[in-house]
């Protein structure tokens, strides 16, 4: 493999690890406002959700952009390197999905309480995404580990 194409392909999984940490740092919030109230903003809590979900469709298109790629210097068709091949390729865009409905609830929760409107359960859908997310990112981390191996 040249130069070129090895930063094609780590480009994912280097951005991909940074939001990991990100990501982590951002579900914690949820403990630190529980243990310490009045050390926590919700403004930024919102800021860095939304900033994370557009960074993590970055990284998403990253990964397609790599599979085309290697799909075009493998003589493939365009097909082959738009679909994915092993579940770690389909769980990104599900963990994606998954991301962004998160953020939709969260938002709701939001306008809700602003509103001075009951926003419990649509704080609880929002907590509950993060849980989910947080195992299927582990998951797909994982499974992007031993991928990488296979592409190598």
């Amino acid at each position: 493999m040249g130069f070129l194409q090895d930063m094609i392909l780590l480009a994912h999984p280097i951005g991909a690890s940074l939001l990991l940490y990100w990501f982590y740092r951002q579900y914690k919030w949820k403990m630190k406002r529980i243990e310490n109230p009045d050390s926590f903003t919700l403004e930024n809590h919102v800021k860095n959700g939304r900033l994370l979900a557009k960074l993590a469709t970055i990284v998403v298109i990253i990964a397609f952009a790599a599979n085309v790629y290697n799909a075009h210097i493998d003589q493939q068709s365009l097909l082959d390197g738009l679909t994915p091949n092993s579940l770690h390729g389909w769980t990104g865009p599900l963990g994606l999905v998954l991301l962004w409905s998160m953020v939709l609830w969260g938002e709701s929760a939001l306008k809700q309480k602003q509103n001075g409107e009951s926003y419990q359960h649509s704080k609880s859908k929002h907590s509950r995404a993060a849980d989910f997310i947080i195992a299927v990112m582990a998951i797909h981390a994982f499974l992007g580990f031993l991928y990488v191996f296979v592409v190598i």
